[in-house]
């Protein structure tokens, strides 16, 4: 059975793949992967400030029964891109994903099981309309587990 120490496990594993994004040439960094697409360096900012907004915003409110708006994606994909773009480097950027991921991961290991199985409601839902399961921190995190693999595709592939 996966557990939700897999879950965290595999979550935080991703820092291995982000550390090995050091050996990119920079230009290649900031450069889109595709015509009309993020760079690398904006995928990994967006992936960060999602981490963080997760960890500073989110997890507090995943409580039994809850009603949680959340950000709209698009303002924060806004943020996340700027701030790739603001002349930060490529160094800073891959620092900032790993300790964002690992921030976010420490935080998920003090949950309990019955914390990670909590069901709330998302935006107006009570089911995950991607995975078909009710929202908890569990599905949350396995969602985003998703976004990373995702994400990483799109890089390799460029």
């Amino acid at each position: 059975m996966y557990t939700t120490e897999d879950l965290i496990n595999d979550f935080e594993g991703f820092n291995s793949y982000v550390s090995s994004l050091k050996a990119i040439e920079e230009t290649l960094f900031f450069k889109p992967i595709a015509e009309g697409k993020w760079s690398t360096a904006e995928i990994i900012s967006h992936l960060s400030f999602w981490d963080r907004y997760i960890r500073e915003e989110m997890l507090s409110q995943m409580k039994p029964n809850a009603f949680i708006e959340s950000v709209n994606f698009k303002t924060l994909n806004k943020q996340a891109e700027e701030y790739a773009l603001s002349g930060v480097s490529q160094q800073h950027l891959l620092q900032q994903k790993l300790e964002e991921r690992t921030g976010l991961a420490s935080e998920l290991r003090k949950k309990d099981e019955e914390e990670f199985f909590a069901k709330f409601t998302l935006n107006g839902e009570e089911i995950d309309k991607y995975s078909g399961y009710p929202h908890t921190i569990f599905n949350y995190i396995a969602g985003f587990q998703w976004h990373d693999n995702h994400h990483r595709q799109q890089i390799d592939g460029f």
